[in-house]
Order: C-alpha cells, then sequence, then structure tokens
C-alpha cells in the first residue's frame, strides 16, 4: 500500500413540553439508566422511519413479531410460531393476552393495519421494501394473521425485514400526525416524555407481557459531540454512550467507574455515487478511479485507530453469500489517474465535487469523509466535504437528492441475510437506492425467491461482483462498534447495534 505521505496528512406516548429534568443522581435513582446516542430520534412512529438510533429508542417501546438472537436467529415475540400454508401464504399464530399500554388487546387487526398503513402512499413510509412483497392480508381471527405473498421467498413476511406493530384503534383515532410525536406500544417501557434535542423518557412497563424490566426508568439523550459524551460518562451524567472515538478507550477502560465494550458491527460504511442526478459520479470509469484512489486500509488505521475492517463487497462479513476470496478495489492513484483520462478528465481537469457526510451519526463520520477527501484530491479529484446535522440529512437521503457523493452506513440486520442490503440500495424497488440496473433487479429477485441454499449463494455473489464492477459506491468498511459504559451497567453490545433496556441491568 502507498500510502506513507497522504496517511500522514490525513491523520490528525405522551408529552413534548415537559422541561427536561437535571442529570440523574446515582444515589437519589438507582434504578435510571441513561444512554446516550449522537443524535436525537427523528420521530416517535415506528413505521415512518429508517433510521437505527431512532429505533434504538423506539425498540423499548413496540415489539416486533419475530425477533432475532445475536447470531440471526429466529425467535417468538408477538408472534408465537409460523409456518407455511402453501407457496404464497404464511401463517402466524399471534401471542395471547398482549396489551398495548392503554389496555387495548394486540390482534392480527394490529397486524393487518400495521402492513396496510405502510403500504399506503398518502403516508409516504419510507418502510415500503419491508412489506414489499405482501399482497394482502387476512385476519381469520383474532390469534391468526395470514399474509398473502406475490411469491415464495427463503425469508417469511416480517423475518426479511421487520416493521413494528402498533396499536390500530389508537391510531385510527388520533392520526398520522400526531402519532409522529406520540406512542403507543405493546413494549417493556412506557413513554414519559420526548423533548426534541434533549431527552425521550420512558418508564418500565410493569405488565410487560416478557416480564417486567430490571431497569426502572430509561433516558435517551443525544450528544452530537463524541468529546462530550465520553465527559458525560465520565462524570456519571449517563450510562452508556455510543460511536466512541478510538482515543478515548484507554481513559475510559482504565477507570474504576467506566469500562469499554465492543462488537464486530454489521454495519458497513461507504461513500455512495448518486448516478440519478448528472455528474462525473454517472461514469463508471470515474467511479472506478475514485475507488483506486482511497486507500481504506490507511484510513481504518490512522482514523478509526484500526477498529475496522476493510470492506471489499457489498456482502459484508458474517452474511450469508459472504465469500472470503472476493477481491475488489485496493489503493493504486495510477490507477485511479489512468481511469480519469480515460473517463474525460486528464489530471482530474474539470472536477469540483461535493463529498456530503453526516457529522456525529457515525462514529468518525466527518473525520473519515475528510480522510477520503484527502485521497481524492491527491488523485487530481478536487473534493469538498459538506457536513449535516443528521435529521437533514437523513430526510435528503430517503428524498435521493444529496449528490454527487455522499457518506453513508448500512446495518442493523439482525438476519444476517444480504437480501436486505440490495434491495433497499441496490435496486429500483430500493427507496433511498441511487444505482441499479434492470439486470440486477431481476437477480436479485431471483435470489430471493431461489430455495435451494447453494444456488442462492452462487447468486448473490454473482450480484455482488456485478455490484463491484460497476462501482456505485467507494467500498470503505464494516464497523467494530465502540461502547462506553458505567461499570454499575450489566448489557451487551449485539452485532445488530440494538440498545434494549430490558437487557440491562444495574449492579446493586
Amino acid at each position: 500500500m502507498k500510502n506513507r505521505s497522504i496517511a500522514l496528512l490525513i491523520l490528525g406516548g405522551f408529552a413534548l413540553a415537559l422541561a427536561s429534568p437535571p442529570a440523574p443522581t446515582r444515589a437519589a435513582d438507582p434504578g435510571t439508566v441513561v444512554v446516550s446516542q449522537g443524535v436525537d430520534i427523528d420521530t416517535l412512529s415506528p413505521i415512518r422511519t429508517t433510521i437505527t438510533p431512532t429505533f434504538n429508542v423506539l425498540g423499548n417501546m413496540y415489539d416486533y413479531l419475530v425477533n432475532f438472537t445475536n447470531d440471526g436467529k429466529p425467535v417468538p415475540n408477538l408472534a408465537l410460531s409460523w409456518k407455511r400454508v402453501s407457496n404464497t401464504v404464511v401463517e402466524y399464530k399471534l401471542r395471547p393476552n398482549v396489551k398495548f399500554w392503554n389496555g387495548d388487546p394486540f390482534t392480527s387487526a394490529d397486524v393487518k393495519f400495521t402492513v396496510e398503513k405502510i403500504k399506503d402512499p398518502n403516508y409516504k413510509s419510507v418502510q415500503g421494501t419491508y412489506v414489499s412483497e405482501i399482497e394482502r392480508v387476512e385476519t381469520p381471527d383474532p390469534l391468526t394473521v395470514r399474509f398473502i405473498v406475490k411469491r415464495a421467498s427463503v425469508l417469511l413476511p416480517f423475518q426479511r425485514q421487520r416493521p413494528y406493530i402498533v396499536d390500530s384503534k389508537f391510531w385510527q383515532e388520533h392520526g398520522d400526525a400526531y402519532m409522529e410525536t406520540h406512542a403507543m406500544g405493546t413494549g417493556p417501557f412506557i413513554l414519559k416524555a420526548w423533548k426534541k434535542d434533549e431527552q425521550v423518557e420512558m418508564d418500565a412497563n410493569p405488565n410487560y407481557f416478557g416480564g417486567a424490566p430490571k431497569v426502572q426508568h430509561l433516558i435517551y439523550r443525544p450528544i452530537p459531540d463524541a468529546a462530550a459524551r465520553v465527559a458525560a460518562l465520565k462524570t456519571g451524567e449517563t450510562d452508556l454512550i455510543t460511536n466512541v472515538p478510538p482515543q478515548y478507550a484507554i481513559s475510559i477502560e482504565g477507570s474504576r467507574t467506566t469500562r469499554m465494550a465492543s462488537a464486530r458491527s454489521n454495519r458497513q460504511l461507504f461513500i455512495a455515487f448518486n448516478t440519478l442526478k448528472p455528474g462525473p459520479q454517472q461514469n463508471k470509469l470515474f467511479r472506478e478511479a475514485c475507488n483506486y484512489a482511497v486507500d481504506v486500509p490507511a484510513i481504518v488505521k490512522n482514523v478509526m485507530g484500526g477498529r475496522g475492517y476493510e470492506l471489499q463487497s457489498p456482502i459484508p462479513y458474517g452474511f450469508f453469500g459472504f465469500d472470503p476470496k472476493f477481491k475488489g478495489y485496493h489503493y493504486d492513484v495510477a490507477k485511479a489517474k489512468e481511469l480519469l483520462a480515460k473517463a474525460g478528465y486528464p489530471d482530474g481537469k474539470g472536477l469540483d465535487v461535493v463529498l456530503n457526510t453526516p457529522a456525529g451519526r457515525y462514529n468518525r463520520d466527518k473525520e473519515v469523509a475528510e480522510a477520503v477527501a484527502g485521497y481524492l484530491n491527491a488523485a487530481g479529484i478536487k473534493t469538498t466535504v459538506r457536513p449535516w446535522e443528521w435529521t437533514n440529512y437523513s430526510n435528503m437521503i430517503n428524498r435521493r437528492e444529496e449528490q454527487p457523493l455522499y457518506l453513508l452506513g448500512w446495518g442493523g440486520l439482525p438476519q444476517f441475510d444480504p437480501d436486505p442490503i440490495f434491495t433497499p440500495l441496490f435496486s429500483s424497488e430500493g427507496g433511498i437506492a441511487t444505482w441499479w440496473t434492470p439486470e440486477v433487479d431481476k437477480q436479485l429477485a431471483d435470489a430471493r425467491y431461489e430455495f435451494d441454499a447453494s444456488k442462492r449463494r452462487g447468486m448473490y455473489q454473482k450480484i455482488a461482483n456485478e455490484v463491484d464492477d460497476a462501482a456505485p459506491w467507494i467500498f470503505l468498511f464494516q464497523f467494530e462498534d465502540l461502547y462506553g459504559a458505567s461499570r454499575r451497567l450489566v448489557w451487551t453490545p449485539r452485532a445488530d447495534e440494538a440498545i434494549y433496556g430490558i437487557e440491562m441491568s444495574l449492579k446493586q
């Protein structure tokens, strides 16, 4: 890797208006856990968004039909069992005696409403791919739901991608707009208040069907600045922080009151090209040149402190279809310049591009974008980094407006299957895809519905090769998720990044 000089340059539901309470005092409030992510939630509607930090909050208020273990095995949640009735009919038996916080019984009508609301074009949910294979929902009785699908798939409905289930009666009584700022779930924690950009406060649900949580009060308090998150952890103002910059790991682990926790994430970070908009990003040779221009191992080492795993293809490590022998792009400035000349930009002449990035959503996201821009500039591609606040950024992503280049992470996928990666990001069906072809669309559909595991693996590996050849991304790395935690908190991180209060307890 020819990274010496460049690497050195780069290194270096209920109320909204409640006043925010002071940081909890441990002795006075021993049952409270405070979690600090880098960004606030974007909505309280669990069927509007696809943002992981929002799901990390809403996952404490709402439930799935099916949950997954940390190694990708489906387990019952609101559904107790499931089976194929025929090639196009899948039946779920629901858990009896489950109630929403207000006492409304959970029934098959709530599942049907959830699917139909997501499918409603007037609601404009970005979760369309979650239920796209479902033609209709039947409810033979209150505890039975049948999904009529277009075609039999290996991944059953609500296991391929999983919407949270909402209270149909409460939603219809209050309306769509109300549910953006209020909640009514079956989950282990009950919403007490959300004050935007300050905190979401929840109390334990003593009647939760899975057993009452061991934590009595759960607060999510966003702290955008990483150094401020670390300081809040060290002073005891928060118990768990996400996206710890690697340089703070030693001081956190060395403290008597704090510790580090980590997990190899299934989230991959990449720079996407918006090929739907005119510009050099529509030229495959330019996209390839960008990949050869960036020294990913050096960025992992120098920006991430070695806490990441170079990404060679869009099927990450641990997922079905992952090929350890797959060889993608590598750092080669001469090759990058050669491709730029072939693309019509000798020595980068005429190129002046913007690399958009969130600031604070992912660990060292802005710093990674700046490192990438440094390499692109060194190869002759004049590049300016434009940071964005996360809510505005995610809204632009959902409208496919970010251009020509934008940094994004994709993960939180507990089933470890490539379909929830490829369909949203590389197909015309995908809600945020900015590159696709009719050929890849067809191949993705065929792979989704192939039951022979060996054939299906080969199909996805072929798709991965075609995507890699088209270079719709600058392929970067998988994260090692780094958390800082109070030593009083008993909690283990998950590969899908979910943070559930029901999995926490406090040392006495």
